[in-house]
């Protein structure tokens, strides 16, 4: 239809005259490339029976034409020693470069879409030419007859050339090329390995994680900024209580305990570590509160009463912070630094340093005491290291989140008919977990996983039954209680495994979901400590 219309609306305007195709200038065309093959036919196909349509030209205000539509046939009348092309020319009605360049590459893509000529790779890029030209989505997607969202799609593969290559040779789909594109363009060359890898299972689960990891690395970047510019070192992993020297190993020589403070005043001497962690703050004041002050037994709940000298948890909020990590970056300069290792310190590096051991001899309290102080550090980086995985579990339990629900909406409740399994398991959790619609979280993502809005989700659900098929309002069933569940699907859940998650999470599977590692540890199908964090 496009194609008719705009070949109709040339045509009204056009003037048909005879050109040397030797003489005249080919405009830049979305087709990156000819077919040598296929120019070669066109070429003797001319050579026998002459041009037999003619190509689209545009005439300029200084009288210059260019062709336009015609690419190969004028190559190959050049070939061929044709003298005289025929052409239909019309004459420059734009106002600038950027509107003309648009014009341009709309008339390209139609025409070369209407003879099936285009990949989609280079339809890709002249997409791409064309919003960077200033054209809005709405106006590609009017000019070239796509939906919306296939424009943008198309707009962010046609950025990266490595993915439109990868497209053209049929390795991608657009959904595919479009999530590495995003990855290509910001310069991210280990995740675009890694999603392009033949290893790479759960490819929209593992785009989620990389995002994440891309967005924790650009806040870590600018928390650790101020310290760059104060003459820290930056760390780029973070420091072993064994293997480092911290500020507890240290003390001033005057025998005072070496404090955060204590580095401001030789920067260039330390490295600095930022690493994320929880921070509590009072939700009407906005000021930090200590954790261990918070009866974390009243949360969700108005009414309950916090024990003595305790606050409710519902009077503060989480917040991510970042908090400094400092290390002595060489040993070599100690000495007439102002700081120096203490005994136990001391002692545990020069062991580790020359191999020995500092197994305590039961006589020795001095070497009892450093074997005991050891071993706490072994203790501590091993709960440091705890801290981690839990951190890097609870963002791969965000992530699959976050994927899980967009399959929710997009896909199982989006459908007019119930899924497989959904009946026997709405049965089965009805009978078996009665509570679960009545709990505190049960409605929070009702409207979020239907697409609705409002604040009562519930009465705009039973709005839709009204109006839906039998099917559909089974369908709408199935969301009540995958909204209930999705309720209790916390980010820590791989620790406590929520009643009900295991059932939940394998009708989910049975209908197309692929489960993430997180989700199997939920689902009891994994041993958490047998997920990998690096």
């Amino acid at each position: 239809m496009t194609a008719n219309t705009t070949e109709i609306a040339t045509a009204a305007h056009a003037e048909l005259i005879y050109l040397n195709p030797v003489e005249v200038e080919i405009e830049p065309n979305t087709r990156a490339t000819v077919d040598p093959v296929k120019l070669a036919e066109l070429t003797e196909s001319i050579r026998e029976h002459g041009v037999l349509q003619a190509i689209k030209a545009v005439r300029y205000a200084d009288g210059t034409i260019r062709v336009r539509d015609g690419q190969c046939r004028t190559l190959a009348s050049r070939d061929a020693g044709v003298t005289s092309l025929p052409a239909l020319v019309t004459p420059d009605t734009a106002t600038n470069d950027t509107e003309r360049g648009i014009q341009r590459i709309t008339q390209q893509i139609v025409a070369n879409d209407h003879r099936n000529d285009l990949t989609a790779g280079q339809r890709a890029a002249g997409v791409a030419q064309m919003l960077d030209l200033g054209a809005s989505i709405t106006k590609v997607s009017k000019a070239i007859q796509l939906p919306r969202e296939q424009i943008k799609a198309l707009a962010t593969v046609g950025a990266s050339d490595t993915v439109r290559e990868r497209l053209d040779q049929g390795q991608l789909s657009l959904e595919r090329a479009q999530v590495i594109a995003e990855f290509d363009i910001a310069g991210d060359e280990d995740a675009v390995a890694e999603l392009l890898s033949p290893q790479c299972w759960n490819f929209r689960a593992t785009a989620e994680r990389l995002r994440r990891d891309r967005d924790e690395r650009a806040a870590r970047a600018e928390a650790a900024a101020p310290y760059a510019e104060r003459g820290y070192a930056i760390l780029t992993e973070s420091p072993s209580i064994l293997e480092h020297i911290t500020l507890d190993d240290l003390r001033t020589t005057t025998g005072e305990p070496v404090t955060a403070e204590h580095t401001t005043t030789t920067p260039a001497l330390w490295g600095v570590w930022v690493d994320l962690d929880e921070g509590y703050f009072d939700r009407e004041t906005g000021e930090e509160v200590d954790g261990e002050t918070v009866d974390w037994s009243t949360e969700d709940d108005d009414e309950a009463q916090p024990e003595e000298d305790f606050r409710h948890a519902n009077t503060v909020e989480s917040r991510p912070v970042w908090l400094p990590e400092y290390v002595f970056l060489d040993p070599a300069t100690l000495e007439g630094s102002g700081f120096e290792l203490t005994e136990t310190s001391a002692a545990i590096h020069a062991a580790k340093t020359d191999g020995t051991t500092t197994d305590a001899d039961a006589a020795d309290p001095e070497a009892q005491a450093i074997e005991a102080a050891r071993r706490e550090r072994e203790q501590q980086e091993a709960q440091k290291q705890e801290r981690r995985r839990v951190r890097e579990l609870n963002k791969a339990s965000e992530a699959a989140t976050t994927v899980r629900r967009d399959f929710l909406r997009t896909t199982l409740l989006a459908r007019k008919t119930p899924p497989k399994n959904a009946a026997a398991w709405i049965t089965a959790t009805l009978a078996t977990d009665r509570q679960l619609l009545g709990e505190y979280h049960a409605g929070d993502h009702l409207g979020d996983l239907l697409g609705l809005t409002g604040f009562t989700p519930g009465k705009a659900v039973a709005e839709l039954v009204d109006k839906s098929s039998e099917a559909r309002a089974h369908v709408l069933t199935l969301a009540l209680l995958v909204a209930a569940m999705e309720g209790r699907m916390v980010k820590d859940g791989w620790r406590n495994r929520p009643r009900g998650s295991a059932a939940y999470l394998d009708m989910l599977a049975a209908n197309g979901h692929e489960l993430t590692d997180v989700e199997k540890a939920i689902a009891g199908q994994l041993d958490p400590t047998a997920i990998d964090i690096d």
